[in-house]
Formats: structure tokens, C-alpha cells, sequence
């Protein structure tokens, strides 16, 4: 079973994803990547907002519960918003990673053209090196075409919301089914509309 190490640049995966209106899985994510392989670490990078350090908390727990090993950095303030580049550690854990841990396969969560370099500099130490994301969206042509594989994500998002639309369906299916009212043979068996004693009404009106 081949070795593989997966990289996620956060950021740029986060913002693509949301394009389609998607709470990414990162768990479920990692099992679609990896599926198939002997997986030895996964990396996420993820930017923290210097204006609000906290703000990522819950999202930095997520990914190390379900199996990412996590890098942060703060960010610098630029005008109303923040900056906070992940190019030159990745780039420097991709290279010490081929030097330390020698795996079969590479999954770089990115379509940054900045990686090309290095894309390329791993392939010629014979790793393959897959580039996995958005045509369209966040995949640079360029990184398409260079790296050893690429997987299309969009095959992912679409099995993610066809899940969810499945898991909705089963939801209403659910409440529909605690709705109904449930009757024994007996009620079935009684006659909703039983006879009026019409003698006995007139005696009372008497």
C-alpha cells in the first residue's frame, strides 16, 4: 500500500469549498483522499486572525479530532482585513518531508501556482505528487498540468451534498413516520360512524 502525506493549505481549500455553500468535512475529506492508502501524516495550515485570535478555536479542534496534525500562524493586519501567507512552510515541510519520511504520494490540498517549484522538485526525487482541488474555482491550469495526478474535487462535493441531501430525506422521512397515528386491530375494526338510537334521543327530549 502506498505511503502518502497530504498537505492542506486551509485557506485557500475553505474559501473554495464555500463557494458552494458547503460546511466542509475534514474528517470526511481526509478518508476521500486517502482512501485506498497507507496514510502516514496530514497537515492543515490554518491562518489565525490577529484581530480575533480566538475566532478559529472550535475549527482548530475540529481538524485535530479527526486526524490532522495542525500548524498556525497569526496573521498581519492589511487595511480593514489581514494577511497571512502559508507558501514558504509548506514549501519547507513538503521538502523535509521527502527528505525525512520518504513517501510514495504527496497530496497537496491547493491549487496555488506558487507550489509549482517545489511541485516540480518532488517529482524529480521519483515522488508523485497529486495536486487535489477546484477546477475553476481555486486550481491554477498551470498546477494541473505539472503536477504527477490531480484529483478533481468537484467529484467530492458532489458526493457531499448528495449525502446531506440523503440524510435530509431520511430526516423527513423520520418526522413523517412519528406523525402518523398508530391503531390496534380493534380501532381498525370499529365502525366510525356506529347507529344513533333515535328512540332514546326522542324519550330525553320528552
Amino acid at each position: 500500500m502506498e505511503r502518502t502525506v497530504i498537505f492542506n493549505d486551509y485557506a485557500n481549500t475553505n474559501a473554495a469549498l464555500q463557494q458552494f455553500d458547503l460546511v466542509p468535512d475534514y474528517g470526511d475529506l481526509l478518508d476521500y483522499l486517502s482512501e485506498g492508502r497507507f496514510l502516514v501524516e496530514a497537515q492543515a495550515y490554518v491562518p489565525i486572525d490577529p484581530r480575533n485570535p480566538h475566532l478559529r478555536d472550535r475549527d482548530i479542534e475540529t481538524l485535530w479530532k479527526a486526524g490532522w496534525l495542525v500548524n498556525t500562524k497569526v496573521g498581519a493586519i492589511a487595511g480593514d482585513s489581514y494577511k497571512c501567507d502559508f507558501d514558504v512552510e509548506i514549501t519547507l515541510d513538503l521538502m523535509r518531508t521527502a527528505e525525512i519520511v520518504k513517501p510514495d504520494i504527496i497530496v497537496l490540498v491547493s491549487g496555488d501556482k506558487d507550489f509549482i517549484p517545489v511541485i516540480l522538485e518532488l517529482r524529480k526525487r521519483g515522488i508523485r505528487v497529486e495536486v487535489a482541488a477546484l477546477p475553476g474555482v481555486n486550481a491554477a491550469r498551470e498546477v494541473v498540468l505539472k503536477a504527477s495526478g490531480f484529483i478533481d474535487l468537484n467529484q467530492y462535493v458532489d458526493a457531499a451534498v448528495a449525502k446531506i441531501l440523503d440524510n435530509c430525506e431520511r430526516e423527513n422521512e423520520l418526522l413523517f413516520n412519528s406523525d402518523r397515528i398508530d391503531c390496534d386491530d380493534d380501532d381498525l375494526n370499529q365502525d366510525p360512524y356506529p347507529p344513533v338510537d333515535m328512540r332514546s334521543i326522542m324519550e330525553d327530549s320528552l
